[in-house]
């Protein structure tokens, strides 16, 4: 019988907003459109790695692609399993906003591991896109990106959109 290998614990400090803008090399609005993981060999051994496929569709920081794959240690090929604790899983239809930093073939290119993907969610009564943290919290301004704070027990009074965050990185950018 195997079981789920899960590689050794993975501790990540989260990163303000202005560290996730600075160590970004590219800042995207992406939907995944396809994913496949695949055995790979290395001088450390044999592990598995997943392609993430993501379409595009606005680019906030870095160079402009149509569509992009990056690649993150862990997955499942057959019976096999691979966890590494803290690394993103992303699912065909997922939107985020993605903090990209993938020079040297990283363990996972995304900025500070989970802390630099956000997702979107669209409000069921507004239609408006609305932004959360990587484990699903409502993002009610960019200082709290990097401060976590506990679950609360009624949601914060606002939620910031998809465009008040976009407009947050891109005033960041622009001055730096």
């Amino acid at each position: 019988m195997l079981l789920p290998r899960t590689a050794a614990p993975t501790s990540v400090v989260a990163p303000t907003f202005d560290e996730l803008v600075a160590r970004a090399e590219s800042v995207v609005v992406a939907q995944v459109v396809a994913t496949r993981s695949t055995w790979v060999d290395s001088r450390a051994g044999r592990s598995i790695v997943t392609d993430v496929t993501f379409s595009i569709e606005r680019t906030l920081k870095g160079p402009i692609y149509a569509e992009r794959s990056l690649e993150f240690l862990g997955g499942t090929v057959g019976d096999d399993t691979l966890r590494v604790s803290g690394m993103p899983e992303f699912h065909v239809g997922d939107r985020d906003v993605l903090f990209i930093n993938d020079s040297g073939r990283p363990v996972s290119p995304i900025v500070g591991f989970m802390y630099g993907r956000f997702h979107i969610v669209r409000d069921v009564v507004t239609g408006v896109e609305m932004v959360r943290t990587h484990d699903g919290r409502p993002l009610a301004g960019v200082n709290e990106v990097g401060n976590p704070r506990p679950p609360a027990i009624v949601a914060p009074p606002r939620t910031m959109s998809l465009d008040e965050f976009a407009t947050a990185i891109d005033t960041r950018v622009r001055q730096r």
